[in-house]
């Protein structure tokens, strides 16, 4: 008897703990800040840029770890592109077109420093641009069941301001995956990732999520928070 109360105690503490995620949406591992004052929807239309890989520490794969399908930059662009355009009130500049305009200015398409995402911003015409960085991308051990090294994925964004090239807004998101056993309070991260072990560019795909929602916040709103690493 004692042990099924006990059960429906580790039952209940869950079902608590699920609905205090649910209730709290945003996660502790995205910070942000706003770094200039943005009018309610001044920014409008915006490209999202190739995101760089320079600070990015590179590892051998090891045994069991499956090997990544693109450049992890590819991966982060492509996610937080994607989350953008899912969020309302803005427009984002389709992918083609942007990669048009480098291979203009640049005869390719690559991660920009701020004054060519100023210049490509220019080109396009847009009324801010996204550039960032990824500094951890790391593909898990195992399988969704069961993980031997869960996946880890760390970068930033800033939105630059058109046309005076003044950075308005960082943001920054940081995960690994822990099992509940290493760590019940994670549960809310857990369950927001599907309660299974995530590959790297899902757990990058959840984090652009995120950041893209602060950052419309900010973009339409102006709401402020808490400050993340700058950008090189």
């Amino acid at each position: 008897m004692r042990g099924l109360v006990l059960r429906f105690a580790m039952v209940a503490a869950v079902a608590s703990f699920a609905a205090l995620a649910a209730c709290n949406p945003a996660p502790t591992n995205v910070t942000v800040r706003r770094l200039a004052a943005v009018a309610p929807g001044s920014i409008r239309r915006i490209a999202v840029l190739p995101f760089t890989e320079a600070a990015l520490e590179k590892h051998s794969p090891v045994p069991g770890q499956e090997p990544l399908l693109e450049p992890p930059g590819e991966t982060v662009t492509r996610a937080m592109t994607d989350a953008m355009q899912r969020l309302g009130g803005w427009q984002i500049v389709d992918p083609m077109v942007v990669g048009e305009a480098f291979k203009r200015l640049y005869g390719e398409v690559r991660a920009p420093t701020h004054d060519e995402a100023r210049a490509v911003g220019a080109l396009l015409g847009v009324d801010g641009v996204v550039r960032g960085q990824v500094t951890a991308f790391d593909e898990r051990i195992g399988s969704e069941f069961a993980a031997e090294q869960p996946a880890r994925v760390d970068f930033a964004a800033e939105l630059i301001r058109m046309p005076a090239g003044d950075v308005v807004w960082q943001g920054a998101y940081s995960e690994q995956q822990q099992a509940l056993s290493d760590n019940f309070w994670n549960l809310g991260n857990f369950l927001h990732a599907g309660a299974k072990w995530v590959r790297a560019r899902e757990l990058a795909q959840l984090g652009a999520n995120e950041v893209a929602g602060r950052m419309h916040d900010t973009v339409m709103t102006g709401a402020t928070a808490d400050a993340p690493p700058a950008l090189h």
